[in-house]
């Protein structure tokens, strides 16, 4: 009977693989797609992210410039305390050129009479200065004692001040007036005890 011969390690080489070294080769096809799904989700999730973060970060800008328009178009004289504060700081800063423009030009009769001047109020504020020194500490409040509001429509705060060459400070009556249009807010009395010391 005849001997069959050896298969050679060429044909061996030509059989086709087995199946389930095919299945054993698609596998990291498979794994390559999930961890692409996986990176898709992460990028998403990240976008998601990054939008919620922008919306907020949109809402804080809207809100913070609500409130910059506000004060910028709300006047510092909107209110009697504002417009107290306002002379206070006008005063320490020596800024008596914004502080003029608030001054109610109205005449007080009797005791103050006559067209108001704005330069002249300048230049005697600055007169007290030279003579006794820029004030350097101003306090506004209302009077506690009765109501602050008088029979003449006025508000009344007390203003103590301390000037540069004193160790002492004065006391005084800042005199507010709303305006009836309420357009100007409250304006300050000529007849205010620091526009008429001598």
């Amino acid at each position: 009977m005849p001997r069959q011969a050896p298969q050679s390690k060429a044909d061996s080489a030509a059989q086709p693989a087995s199946p389930s070294a095919g299945k054993a080769a698609a596998r990291p096809a498979g794994g390559a797609r999930g961890k692409a799904g996986q990176t898709g989700q992460s990028a998403t999730l990240i976008t998601v992210v990054l939008a919620l973060a922008l919306l907020a970060v949109g809402a804080a800008s809207y809100q913070a410039a609500t409130l910059l328009r506000y004060a910028s178009t709300t006047p510092p004289n909107a209110t009697a305390a504002g417009a107290a504060a306002l002379v206070c700081d006008t005063l320490t800063r020596q800024d008596y050129q914004q502080l003029a423009g608030y001054i109610d030009p109205a005449p007080v009769p009797p005791a103050v009479a006559g067209a108001y001047d704005a330069q002249a109020t300048i230049a005697k504020l600055r007169s007290l200065d030279a003579r006794d020194g820029a004030v350097v500490a101003c306090h506004a409040a209302p009077y506690s004692n009765q109501s602050i509001v008088s029979t003449d429509g006025a508000t009344r705060y007390q203003l103590t001040l301390r000037r540069a060459h004193s160790t002492l400070s004065s006391s005084g009556t800042l005199v507010l007036r709303q305006q009836s249009s309420g357009a100007h807010g409250w304006l300050i009395g000529r007849d205010s005890s620091f526009l008429t010391a001598p």
